[in-house]
């Protein structure tokens, strides 16, 4: 099980810290978390005991509330612009270390800070996937928190981007050196490729493009009917692959688009893509190492070198939990090589997405609120099923509400599921708003049970997923 280090600010977020502390001990064993104030004995240096634990920690949890960005030192100035300040020194050294999944959890309805607002340092920090807890789903929230804790591939797959030396860490700890942090998180920031977290970096001569093949015509690969893998907000699609013969060998060549639906910019490099075949597990030769602007859609070109006569391989995408793996038939089509250029205009979408509802349906009426289910629908990914589903909130009454208070889940079987994202913006009186939440599910899932409640009212509703 992962030690987990619990970081927050005093000022802001104590009393959650505490709870969550205990919620986790309950579930996890009280050794298997850290949280300074209870963890500290008396005199013992704050640094060395933090550096201390981070040699041991394998997932550090960042509890954001509505102060965390914005705190101040008497003097007026923010905390976080302090090089020194603890908050800031702890998740650095998160950050800097390849082996700690670092998570973002936002209490009290807060928000995402944007990368603009963060230290140079700490900036990697937006583009992670966050985590909202909140009291009135706080079990159900904390279970999803656990799962993401303890469940497979739960340290360097679980990244977007690229990773920064371990080294660093004891030089952020102890502020003797914040020069070089932040000039390597510019450096990644700018796109400068680091070394891969699950291989050397590749070159000709590795064991998996031993061998010379004679010369051969490209040739396009079938590419399997779901090739989209999803990851929170991102979504991968491979849109088409070639193989093609080279003086080492046979290269394999992948278009794949990246769909970056989320809030914060994010990479498109090689470290999110794998190879394995015979045995071996490859790292891309094609240097792909670029930003993908919020709420927009770039293409690439991921290359691997191929052992003499390849027939089958898998594409390992890394991104969420676990990797997702597409297999690839990789012996002659007979077809010509498709379109590799990797940013031409592509027009055809491999998205299957299916309605599960045929018109909307009354849920259900509280006082003032009428809540309707607009639709519910589905897309299948190859590592998941996303359920997103969409209600109409109308607030008839005088004073504002908030979104929040409209709770969906997920039943199938024994599991009680929270969606990964869910509404949360006040609607004022006399005003309808439409919110969605989304749910990733098992690939073989095909009946649940949907939940919803507002206040003190359920109703749920069965479903039949295709």
């Amino acid at each position: 099980m992962a030690v987990t280090f619990i970081s927050y600010r005093r000022e802001d977020t104590a009393g959650y810290a505490g709870r969550l502390r205990e919620s986790l001990e309950r579930r996890l064993g009280s050794a298997e978390v850290f949280r300074d104030v209870d963890a500290l004995q008396p005199g013992q240096d704050f640094v060395q005991a933090i550096e201390s634990r981070l040699a041991s920690c394998r997932v550090m949890l960042v509890v954001i509330g509505r102060d965390w960005l914005d705190a101040k030192v008497d003097g007026g100035s923010r905390r976080l612009d302090d090089p020194y300040d603890f908050v800031r020194l702890e998740v650095a050294a998160g950050l800097a270390r390849a082996e700690v999944l670092v998570v973002p959890v936002l209490v009290e309805g807060t928000s995402m800070p944007a990368a603009a607002d963060l230290p140079g340092d700490i900036r990697p920090l937006a583009r992670r996937h966050a985590v909202s807890v909140r009291d009135e789903t706080w079990d159900a929230d904390v279970d999803r928190l656990v799962d993401v804790i303890s469940g497979p591939g739960h340290g360097s797959a679980a990244l977007i981007g690229p990773r920064r030396s371990s080294a660093a860490v004891k030089w952020a700890l102890a502020g003797m050196a914040l020069i070089a942090v932040v000039g390597l998180a510019a450096r990644s920031w700018r796109g400068v490729p680091p070394v891969p977290s699950l291989a050397t970096a590749p070159d000709r001569t590795a064991p998996i493009a031993a061998g010379t093949a004679a010369a051969f015509p490209p040739y396009a690969v079938d590419v399997p009917r779901v090739a989209e893998v999803a990851v929170g907000d991102l979504v991968y699609t491979l849109v088409s692959a070639n193989v093609t013969s080279r003086a080492a060998g046979p290269e394999l060549r992948l278009r794949i688009r990246l769909a970056n639906g989320g809030a914060s910019d994010v990479n498109f490099w090689d470290g999110s893509f794998r190879l394995a075949i015979g045995g071996e597990e490859a790292a891309p030769t094609s240097g792909l190492n670029e930003i993908v602007s919020s709420h927009s859609i770039r293409s690439g070109i991921v290359t691997f070198l191929l052992p003499p006569n390849p027939r089958r391989a898998v594409l390992r995408v890394i991104g969420g939990q676990s990797p997702a793996d597409l297999p690839l038939d990789l012996t002659q089509t007979g077809r010509p090589a498709a379109d590799e250029q990797p940013e031409v205009a592509d027009s055809r979408s491999q998205a299957i997405v299916r309605g599960l509802t045929r018109e909307p349906e009354f849920l259900m009426k509280a006082g003032d609120v009428r809540i309707t289910l607009e639709r519910v629908t589905s897309r299948r990914f190859v590592n998941a099923l996303r359920l997103m589903v969409t209600a109409r909130i109308e607030n008839r009454g005088r004073y504002p509400i908030s979104s929040d208070q409209f709770i969906v889940r997920v039943v199938t079987g024994d599991d009680v599921i929270a969606p990964w994202t869910a509404p949360g913006d006040p609607i004022a009186g006399m005003s309808t708003s439409i919110v969605s939440s989304a749910f990733d599910l098992s690939p073989a899932a095909h009946r649940i049970t949907l939940r919803t409640t507002f206040n003190d009212q359920s109703v749920e509703r069965a479903l039949e997923l295709e």
